[in-house]
């Protein structure tokens, strides 16, 4: 029994030390030896050897394409993973990038969509050491073979009768055809203002991937470097430093760009699983979905193999065989399965969203929880689970756990919390959901100044959003841009200022007879009036929450009617007033169901006038005309509205300055 225990011992330590021993092989020099770096590029990049004759460069300062350069190059990429943020159904990103030895991460990559877009964000870690360092060694070898012979056929010197075989002559050219020792200037796209081009400088083809185009030269600046602006600026960096030549090739192989997934997904097995619509189309995982990712517009769909993936496939056979690895992921050696002709194009999934599996908390919103007492209030989850993974969902605040999509919790303060949902399910991670919200009193302000503060980057679509900004608590009265600064324009109505952690904008305005006082979570339409501090103000159209005496100014939601009269029984609540004269905008008739609006503009100008009647939701014109006035008085103006559709609408008039003057609610009935 000791003697069989001991063997058992024995064994289960000599098959430990086996393991360690195979996984400390497989080093990059496993994948690719320095040795056979000659045999793959004979015929590389040489200064002094232009003709093709296969002379190697004579010293490592001449050696562009090394094996030095290349194995530098996978080594300082292996230091760099990419946060991956982006909104389901887009290709609207935020990108992170993280050194992986000090620690220090930078956002280099922020779409405006993603910003507006309130679509589901998908996380991903991207971890540039998964370049040839992914999966068991036949499979490191095999995508380095793919990555191999895609670089080969873009900077390929070789013909079908070129010495030693047309597919030897891979790594040849260092930059495009035709801009190789001149001073050419192309591929500059001055429309692109994230990266635009740098004075006098061309971004033509440079490196083994052969990067062009000044948006590319900026985006994998950003990797390498985490800086834009180093290859903007010097994009001649690229053919200067063989090691920068190949670190741009590894960021172009591991990029995602949404549709498409990275080079390197393509060609790990169950990295990339098509959808059924995929797979009807033609696309499936392997060398031929490589191609369509860097150049699949131009080489595949045909209903036969374009000659230059055909060149890309002999590539790729050469260095399959000299590794001696399969062509396919399956073992497979078909070389008619490499390409993508009848391969489809990949295109943005509209659906993806309700394919991922998701929670969101529904409640609170806007990361807002009004209430009026540290009473218990609900938290509540809603749940997207397609394919039926999570089994249970957990929501966690205060410390405290409760089981389930909803739970109650008792705010102790009027301050900010944050709440952390969590989907169990088997075999794989919790899919998780955090929101930071603000408990705040919208009778007496306290806690706004833990409301979400107003971001310029961020579309406000949805009318009545609570921000801070500039310690004055704002709510938008409808589509809120980043050119509407609260405070600015109308756009943005004043509900209080916010001291320290409560404010002066909250409690009820003394009554005026049988006018109420104002109330801050009362809602007030069109006509209605109520009292505060001893005036009268009359809605012009639908208010929640906007101060009377801070929202009164032309255009805006109150219109002041008058002081509180000594007999004050004489104002009653639905007396009529006629609108005042000195506003800058005056509509009628309003509301209007007839095909013609007739507006005044009271502005002391000759300038043209933009008139723009917008959606209340989108902000987005319906109709827009140009006027010229005729004189610096008033303005009579006729708008013809019979396209228009019954509804709500904001008249904004403006000068060819983008000067507002005013604007005012118009609604549109039969």
């Amino acid at each position: 029994m000791k003697t069989r225990a001991f063997l058992r011992r024995s064994m289960l330590a000599l098959l430990f030390l086996c393991c360690v021993a195979t996984v400390n092989a497989q080093t990059f020099s496993d994948v690719m030896a320095s040795a056979d770096w000659n045999v793959f590029f004979p015929h590389r990049f040489n200064p002094d050897d232009r003709t093709g004759a296969g002379t190697l460069p004579t010293t490592a300062a001449k050696d562009f394409y090394s094996y030095s350069n290349f194995a530098t190059a996978v080594s300082r990429m292996a230091n760099i993973k990419i946060i991956s943020e982006r909104r389901c159904g887009t290709n609207a990103y935020r990108l992170t990038r993280v050194d992986k030895t000090t620690g220090a991460s930078i956002v280099i990559r922020t779409d405006a969509d993603f910003n507006i877009s309130t679509n589901m964000i998908i996380t991903e870690t991207i971890d540039y050491a998964t370049f040839a360092g992914d999966g068991d060694l036949t499979v490191r070898k095999r995508e380095l073979m793919a990555f191999l012979a895609n670089i080969s056929q873009e900077t390929t010197g070789g013909w079908p009768t070129a010495p030693g075989g047309q597919y030897a002559w891979g790594l040849y050219f260092r930059e495009e055809v035709g801009y190789e020792g001149t001073t050419n200037i192309g591929y500059r796209d001055e429309t692109n203002t994230t990266y635009p081009p740098a004075p006098g400088k061309s971004y033509h083809g440079r490196g083994p991937i052969q990067l062009s185009y000044n948006y590319n030269y900026g985006q994998a600046s950003e990797f390498i470097f985490g800086d834009k602006n180093v290859l903007l600026a010097n994009p001649e960096k690229v053919i200067q430093d063989g090691v920068i030549a190949f670190e741009t090739g590894i960021w172009f192989w591991m990029a995602q760009q949404y549709p498409k997934p990275s080079c390197h997904d393509v060609m790990i097995p169950g990295k990339f699983t098509p959808t059924a619509e995929q797979l009807a189309i033609g696309l499936k995982p392997g060398f031929g979905a490589t191609v369509n990712v860097i150049n699949g517009g131009v080489e595949c769909g045909g209903t036969t193999e374009n000659t230059k993936v055909l060149s890309r496939i002999g590539h790729y056979q050469r260095y399959t065989t000299l590794k001696q690895v399969s062509l396919e992921l399956d073992g497979g050696n078909n070389s008619a399965n490499c390409g993508c002709a009848n391969m489809g194009r990949f295109s943005i999934d509209a659906a993806e969203c309700s394919k991922v599996t998701s929670l969101r908390f529904s409640s609170p919103a806007n990361g807002i929880l009004n209430v009026t007492s540290l009473s218990p209030v609900t938290l509540t989850v809603a749940k997207n689970d397609p394919r039926n993974e999570i089994s249970q969902v957990y929501i966690t605040i205060n410390g405290q756990t409760t089981a389930g999509t909803s739970a109650q919790f008792t705010p102790t303060a009027y301050k900010s919390y944050t709440a952390r949902a969590a989907g169990a399910r088997t075999g794989k991670d919790s899919v998780v959901s955090t929101i930071t919200f603000a408990v705040y009193n919208t009778a007496t302000m306290e806690g706004c100044s833990y409301l979400p503060v107003w971001d310029a980057s961020k579309i406000y679509e949805t009318a009545g959003t609570i921000v801070l900004y500039n310690s004055v608590v704002y709510r938008n009265q409808w589509w809120a841009g980043a050119a509407d600064i609260p405070g600015s324009n109308t756009t943005w109505a004043v509900v209080g200022t916010c001291t320290g952690n409560g404010g002066n904008g909250g409690g009820n305005g003394e009554s005026c007879g049988t006018v109420a006082g104002w109330a801050i979570g009362s809602i007030y339409v069109s006509g209605n009036q109520a009292a505060y501090n001893g005036k009268i103000y009359k809605a012009r159209w639908w208010t929640q929450g906007e101060r009377p005496d801070l929202n009164s100014a032309d255009g805006q939601v109150w219109q002041f009617i008058s002081n509180c009269p000594s007999s004050a029984a004489r104002i009653g609540v639905n007396t009529a007033i006629a609108g005042n004269a000195t506003e800058k905008v005056i509509v009628y008739p309003n509301p209007v169901a007839g095909s013609t609006l007739q507006l005044t503009v009271n502005a002391n100008t000759q300038e043209k006038l933009l008139i723009s009647l917008l959606d209340v939701k989108t902000g987005q014109p319906v109709l827009q005309k140009v006027y010229t006035p005729g004189s610096k008085s008033a303005q009579k103006i006729q708008l013809d509205i019979s396209h228009v559709p019954n509804g709500v609408w904001i008249l904004k008039v403006s000068t060819e300055r983008a000067e507002q003057i005013g604007t005012t609610k118009v609604v549109r009935i039969q």
